[in-house]
């Protein structure tokens, strides 16, 4: 990818709500690739695994899978950059969709016969009522498990924590960015849109924007085997996990 030039801000940018906004958290995300090189170090390690992959991806007998390769990656990238700026729950959402992508893409590999069925979703109401039939996550979990336990196991794990930490609006999806000023006289709440680095929140999302990508790039090489050992990206991935 080439390098891109820093742009100069537009004239009135932060002096509206929006803008501000999204300037605070751009400025979280410098601040975080500055203090917190290694986790930063392990998303692009992560990330640059994805590009090598694709790169490399040339005539897939699963070609249908390398769609929602490219649509985890796509993901992966957002809930890098909302993860980095501090946005929690935003993040899980986000992992949610990464994790989703790959459980499909994974799917569709081995019952590539669902294809037409997944496609044509949106037919009439049977359609509908067919592919939510067919495509219930723990079905495709108990898919996976059959061809690698490990991997459904920490595939699992890591989709039910992106539903209790924002991907549905649970308990710990608002707790986590709570805060309480308890007063003589007053009890104020207040929910943060933007966490500092140096909350512990803040660090298990990093860590678990930087899981789940892994755990999907492990489900893509039960769809890739073949292409993963010819690259040397099965002993590339074994090394990504470690510390994770």
């Amino acid at each position: 990818m080439e390098s891109l030039e820093p742009l100069d801000q537009p004239p009135n940018w932060g002096r509206d709500e929006l803008t501000n906004f999204l300037e605070l958290a751009q400025r979280n995300a410098y601040a975080s690739f500055v203090t917190l090189r290694a986790p930063f170090a392990k998303l692009l390690a992560i990330d640059a695994f994805y590009r090598r992959l694709i790169d490399n991806l040339n005539n897939p007998e699963s070609w249908f899978a390398a769609l929602f390769l490219l649509r985890a990656h796509s993901c992966f990238l957002a809930a890098a950059r909302t993860a980095l700026s501090g946005q929690l729950p935003e993040t899980y959402l986000l992992l949610r969709g990464c994790l989703e992508n790959a459980l499909y893409g994974f799917y569709l590999a081995r019952r590539p016969e669902l294809r037409e069925v997944w496609l044509r979703r949106h037919d009439d109401a049977a359609s509908m009522r067919t592919v939510k039939i067919e495509f219930q996550i723990g079905t495709i979990i108990t898919s996976v498990d059959a061809s690698d336990a490990q991997a459904a196991r920490v595939a699992k794990e890591l989709y039910d924590r992106t539903i209790d930490y924002g991907a549905h609006p649970n308990e710990r999806a608002l707790t986590q960015v709570l805060g309480m000023d308890r007063g003589t006289d007053h009890v104020r709440f207040e929910v943060r849109y933007l966490t500092r680095g140096d909350e512990l929140a803040f660090g298990v999302n990093l860590k678990t924007t930087a899981q789940v990508g892994v755990c999907v790039l492990d489900l893509f090489r039960l769809v890739y085997r073949e292409r993963f050992d010819i690259l040397g990206l099965t002993d590339q991935l074994a090394n990504l996990k470690r510390d994770l």
